[in-house]
């Protein structure tokens, strides 16, 4: 059961969601859908608390009472594993998206062929085969950490210190570039500088020679990255 989350402040614009909703789940009867819909963010938020969140929300940007993106981030601090499509007018939100992880972005009026691209993307990622993972060589073992999980790694005396996206650390005396060797497969990560690699999805922002991460964290660019560093994260970006 795929449970999906509906907010957006136009009727016309839920019913024309709700109804590609139900038509795609007609044609992947293997994945059965529950729907909820919402006119009011505070609804939403007061619903999932309630009676737990979605496995998939479908959030309009621009809502009075709070931001679409504002709203996925009060979702994004429950630490659920969860899928968020922004549907928008505009694609001046792409970045706004990509701070808060969601899966990308529809443009309305939405078309068939996007919305189902999309839901099933988001479907393949909720699925344990769409959540790869690394194991890391720690001091007393192996540990297993989920991709989406890794913020990223800073070389440090020796040892590599690995942040995850709950705040904690891992410290491993695998090189940085035999990590990056195994991270390479995954467009999100780069290496802006020797002493760190980084996941694109915890970019807040590139500032010159700089990477503001959603944790506040600040990355150095070496100057011999910068530009492939820049063309990497507009691709990356793009992708959504």
């Amino acid at each position: 059961m795929l449970r999906i989350g509906i907010c957006d402040d136009n009727q016309e614009d839920i019913d024309q969601i709700k109804d590609l909703t139900v038509r795609f789940s007609k044609e992947h009867p293997e994945t059965p859908v529950e729907i909820r819909v919402y006119n009011l963010p505070y609804d939403l938020l007061d619903d999932v608390e309630k009676t737990g969140g979605f496995d998939l929300y479908l959030l309009d940007v621009v809502m009075p009472a709070m931001t679409g993106v504002d709203l996925a981030k009060r979702i994004r601090k429950r630490k659920e594993q969860a899928e968020i499509l922004f549907l928008t007018v505009s694609r001046e939100y792409a970045v706004d998206a990509f701070s808060v992880k969601a899966s990308g972005y529809l443009i309305k009026p939405v078309k068939k062929s996007d919305f189902d691209e999309a839901v099933l993307d988001c479907i393949h990622r909720l699925s344990p085969e769409g959540r790869p993972s690394i194991m890391l060589k720690l001091k007393d073992g192996l540990q297993r950490v989920p991709i989406h999980e890794l913020v990223y790694i800073e070389s440090f005396n020796h040892n590599q210190i690995c942040t995850l996206s709950d705040g904690s650390t891992l410290e491993t005396a695998v090189t940085l570039a035999e990590l990056m060797g195994d991270l390479q497969v995954y467009p999100a990560f780069v290496r802006p500088h020797r002493a760190y690699i980084v996941n694109m999805d915890f970019i807040r922002k590139l500032a010159g020679y700089e990477l503001l991460l959603t944790n506040g964290k600040r990355v150095p660019v070496s100057q011999s990255e910068y530009r492939k560093l820049k063309n990497a994260y507009l691709t990356y970006i793009a992708r959504i």
